[in-house]
């Protein structure tokens, strides 16, 4: 004997499901917001700090001087990819500065 469809619990199912997974979604995005490595997300950690501390009249330094100072602190306190935790360090050096030095 087949059952009778209710439309009503079948929207709510379906609701609540959209609704979860929006959730996963989002928590997975912002997650991955500072980099999906581990080196990466050390970088940024690391480039974040150093670019709130930049002086206050400083401007924002080109892609290549970010890219040396990102290899001097990686000599220093990193490990694992370089490569991963100089575009973290970038990044988050970016962030940082643009936090601290707002025009």
């Amino acid at each position: 004997m087949p059952r009778e469809f209710k439309p009503a619990r079948f929207f709510v199912t379906m609701a609540l499901f959209f609704f979860f997974l929006c959730g996963i979604t989002a928590f997975y995005t912002h997650r991955a917001a500072h980099g999906r490595s581990p080196e990466e997300r050390a970088g940024y950690a690391v480039g974040e700090k150093v670019g709130m501390n930049a002086p206050a009249g400083a401007k924002l330094p080109y892609p290549a001087e970010l890219n040396m100072m990102a290899q001097e602190y990686f000599k220093r306190e990193g490990a694992g990819n370089q490569q991963n935790w100089d575009l973290g360090f970038e990044n988050g050096y970016e962030a940082g500065f643009k936090r601290a030095h707002r025009q």
